[in-house]
């Protein structure tokens, strides 16, 4: 219990009451000098500095060394190389500003479409992520780099008009590369690299994913029915060869397998755009709309979330444009409403 004489005096000047206040503040202060002292608070020390060019180096052989694939190393390898190029392999990481990377991006855009400029900041931010792990440097710029917006387009899936034109014209081995990815949605990294050990006798097909994960991929009757021709005039091979082959007998490439998509694209006289990604769309879609569920085709596309397969789901909802022809309200104000009987989408037009 405080005395009175303790009592702080309502009548005391302002000089008396800020002398006590100064005392107090200086009393906690050296409470924490004190605190500090016996804590071993460290001095703040400057962050680590290491070169672009060294920090690719590592990066690099690290993510080498834990296994990612040769195609992922390829792609980091690639845009960082452009970094490097841009910035000179002897300037150090921390003394690149943030202005100077977003320049940069934006020089970019230039040439590369925005999903591409997209995964350059990706890119950037797993290298100074890894950095700042390996406590190599703070790497704090390029962590925050903002990453540009991406235009979410829909990749438009072949018609089966399209589709016949361009297997009418497909020798043995395209169109069992045709209606395999047709059947399968794989990539094309994954149907290039397919080999003899990896075709099951239970009709489906090994393969190698991303993130060097392993799946297996059922196929259709007729697509095993055109590969099978194509094996016949093929000739079999041991387990560890490719199934398809270039002209000159070496396996086909991802390369490879763009350029017969391309020569058949011209062939067939298409003007829109006809790529591997987009019979992986194509397949999503028409697996949709035949009655496969999105949980197995996240399965068989091998995607580890439903997020990319709800896209393919807008692709393949037919039902609400046969609903949007019968409850119109333009047609029925103008009394040109359809019959339900009449109301059906055809290919991927809907009614002129």
């Amino acid at each position: 219990m405080r005395r009175a004489s303790d009592t702080i005096d309502p009548w005391a000047s302002d000089t008396s009451e800020s002398k006590g206040r100064a005392s107090d503040s200086l009393g906690r202060r050296d409470g924490n000098l004190i605190r500090g002292a016996v804590r071993g608070r460290a001095e703040p020390t400057a962050p680590a500095r290491i070169e672009l060019g060294r920090a690719v180096e590592l990066f690099c052989e690290a993510k080498t060394a834990e296994g990612l694939s040769p195609r992922t190393i390829r792609w980091y390898r690639d845009i960082l190389d452009r970094a490097i190029s841009r910035f000179g392999a002897g300037t150090e990481l921390e003394e690149i500003e943030a202005s100077a990377w977003r320049t940069w991006l934006v020089e970019l855009r230039a040439t590369l479409a925005p999903v591409s400029v997209a995964g350059y900041v990706r890119c950037l931010h797993v290298l100074g992520n890894w950095l700042a792990t390996e406590e190599l440097t703070e790497a704090l710029v390029i962590r925050r780099l903002a990453k540009p917006r991406v235009p979410k387009k829909i990749i438009e899936p072949l018609s089966d008009d399209e589709l016949r034109r361009l297997l009418a014209l497909c020798g043995t081995r395209d169109q069992a590369i045709l209606l395999l990815l047709l059947d399968t949605g794989l990539r094309v990294s994954e149907a290039a690299g397919i080999r003899f050990r990896d075709l099951r006798q239970d009709g489906s097909i090994k393969v190698m994913g991303k993130g060097a994960k392993e799946r297996l991929v059922p196929v259709g009757l007729s697509s095993r029915r055109a590969i099978g021709r194509y094996l016949a005039a093929r000739g079999r091979g041991e387990p560890d060869e490719p199934v398809f082959l270039a002209e000159l007998g070496t396996g086909l490439t991802y390369h490879g397998i763009q350029q017969v998509l391309k020569r058949l694209k011209v062939r067939a006289g298409l003007e829109r755009r006809c790529s591997p990604h987009t019979f992986r769309h194509t397949f999503a879609r028409n697996y949709l709309v035949n009655g496969g569920d999105v949980f197995s085709l996240q399965q068989i596309l091998g995607h580890t979330t439903l997020d990319m397969v709800r896209r393919y789901v807008s692709l393949a909802d037919t039902d609400v444009a046969s609903r949007h022809d019968l409850a119109s309200p333009a047609d029925h104000l103008l009394g040109r409403a359809v019959p339900a009987t009449a109301a059906r989408v055809s290919g991927h037009g809907r009614r002129g």
